[in-house]
């Protein structure tokens, strides 16, 4: 099942967004993508956080949102470097079908739509490595205890503490070779796969781990949005310096 990587210096870069969610944890009317964050959707800064470091976009939406995207590209200037294709039921069927406007012999990340703020560096950094290695993801270390629970539901038995130091938080983007994973999305779905990685775990096992910026949050609740407001309004370097000193007070 392993295949032999042959790098390039000039390899091409696609990122999919997945833009078909419903955004129920957020309460809104709107899917939670589509919510104004500093007179901009949430969806409009995330390419904007991500245009310059890619060749092409493919964006998977909701079919009765296309009118709205396709004004926001136009607006942006990124209407022919970006590619609609119509969301599935889940989001593994809304990249299984981005998947298939993708060609082979190029890389191809798939990033949150909710992720604004997800570093330039970190975003450069997981496709070098994934054109080296196979395919990169970004982590961020846990600073929180851990327990782990023996079964699910289990609130109610004993717990036991874990160490945190085995374990890394999963974000985005998560960026293969374009092969490799359309290969893993021929899989039939199952309830295990809770991102891009978990589904390639399930043929390769070449992934690197890339430290990620504290910032790169996912949006999905109002608490969440606040501190989005936060960070639109804090300039990367003060977010920088404060975030320096907490970890300092560890």
């Amino acid at each position: 099942m392993e295949q032999a990587i042959t790098a390039s210096d000039h390899i091409k870069r696609y990122l999919i967004i997945p833009s078909g969610g419903s955004g129920v944890r957020m309460g809104a009317d709107l899917p939670k993508q589509y919510i104004k964050l500093g007179g901009k959707t949430i969806l409009q800064h995330t390419i904007e956080a991500l245009a310059k470091h890619v060749d092409y976009i493919v964006l998977g939406i909701s079919y009765e949102y296309r009118i709205i995207v396709e004004d926001m590209l136009q607006t942006m200037g990124l209407a022919d470097r970006v590619h609609l294709t119509v969301a599935g039921r889940k989001r593994f069927d809304t990249v299984q079908r981005a998947l298939r406007v993708v060609p082979d012999g190029v890389l191809v990340g798939i990033h949150d739509a909710v992720r604004p703020f997800v570093s330039g560096a970190v975003v450069d950094k997981c496709y070098e490595e994934a054109q080296r290695v196979g395919a990169a993801v970004p982590v961020l270390q846990l600073t929180e205890s851990l327990r782990y629970l023996p079964e699910e539901d289990a609130e109610q038995q004993p717990s036991q503490a874990t160490n945190r130091s085995h374990y890394r938080l999963v974000r985005t983007p998560q960026v293969f070779w374009s092969e490799r994973i359309k290969e893993a999305y021929q899989q039939p779905f199952q309830e295990s796969f809770t991102d891009d990685c978990s589904v390639y775990d399930q043929l390769y096992s070449d992934l690197a781990l890339v430290p990620d910026n504290t910032e790169n949050i996912k949006i999905t609740t109002p608490d969440q949005l606040y501190w989005g407001e936060h960070l639109l309004t804090t300039s990367r370097q003060d977010r920088l310096r404060l975030t320096e000193r907490l970890l300092s007070s560890r």
